[in-house]
């Protein structure tokens, strides 16, 4: 596959877009509160397109991903898979024809980045909305995409701590916990880096002050990491998910902390639960 323009890969790739910009419900956020405009880029999560894009997932996680919550959701409820096979297309898109994908991303982060410019919105990119690729590693023509959009600020979530080992100046990585991470968050946070954590509350305002002795702050009132203070945890509520079976299983699990600590479930019982098609 040859990258000519954005509107012949489209075409090519039978695909509408590969990111965009506040093109979720939590993103969205990042514009009303942070005055972000997000460039983001949903793959299919853990190993669902038939590469692994999440190195570090664990049952939990991948069982309660929020890759089928939202309108992902509402297709997954009516039957209807679109949202999904984008997704997975995407991810084989990334693996097969990796250059194409990234002159194809190159020239949408520069059309969204100017646009953004133009309306008087800061931009920002996030390439990991429902993955964990480690893109300091991912080069085209000699550079990664830190040093080619070396004026862009970057930011994502993940669960390899590896990734903090040499971290680009314009990319913030938040270390997300998994139940099992414990340690790794305590050398994050000793390093001046922030952990997000996902609690049982059914209101944000429900978060808890502090967990463990660090303060917690309401990770959902934007999805811009950039400007949290250091040291801290990012408190994000649940989210529902379209599998309910599996929803249930998790909040009974070491990946969902509650207020009073964490209640642990049997990783057996756990693989024994089908995610929702």
């Amino acid at each position: 596959m040859e990258f000519t323009s954005r509107t012949a890969a489209r075409k090519q790739a039978k695909l509408s877009y590969l990111g965009g910009v506040s093109t979720s419900a939590k993103i969205m956020h990042s514009q009303e509160f942070s005055h972000q405009h997000t460039y983001a880029i949903y793959l299919a999560p853990a190993s669902t397109s038939g590469y692994n894009v999440c190195s570090h997932s664990t049952v939990e996680c991948r069982l309660g991903c929020l890759a089928t919550s939202g309108r992902a959701a509402i297709e997954i409820f009516t039957g209807i898979d679109r949202i999904q096979n984008a997704r997975i297309n995407k991810t084989k898109l990334f693996h097969e024809h990796n250059d194409f994908f990234m002159e194809w991303m190159i020239a949408e982060i520069k059309v969204k980045k100017a646009l953004a410019h133009k309306k008087g919105f800061f931009f920002s990119v996030r390439l990991n909305a429902t993955s964990d690729i480690d893109w300091q590693n991912v080069y085209y023509k000699g550079q990664n995409i830190f040093e080619i959009f070396s004026d862009v600020a970057f930011y994502d979530y993940t669960k390899n701590p590896n990734k903090f080992n040499n971290i680009a100046p314009n990319y913030h990585l938040t270390l997300s916990y998994t139940g099992r991470n414990w340690d790794k968050c305590l050398e994050v946070l000793a390093k001046g880096h922030n952990i997000a954590m996902v609690f049982n509350v059914k209101n944000e305002r429900d978060l808890p002050k502090t967990y463990e002795g660090f303060n917690v702050i309401n990770g959902d009132l934007t999805d811009y990491r950039i400007d949290d203070a250091k040291g801290i945890i990012v408190g994000l509520k649940w989210k529902r998910i379209a599998n309910r079976k599996a929803e249930k299983v998790v909040l009974r699990s070491c990946f969902v902390v509650t207020p009073k600590g964490v209640q642990g479930v049997n990783t057996k019982n756990l693989q024994t639960v089908k995610l929702a098609k």
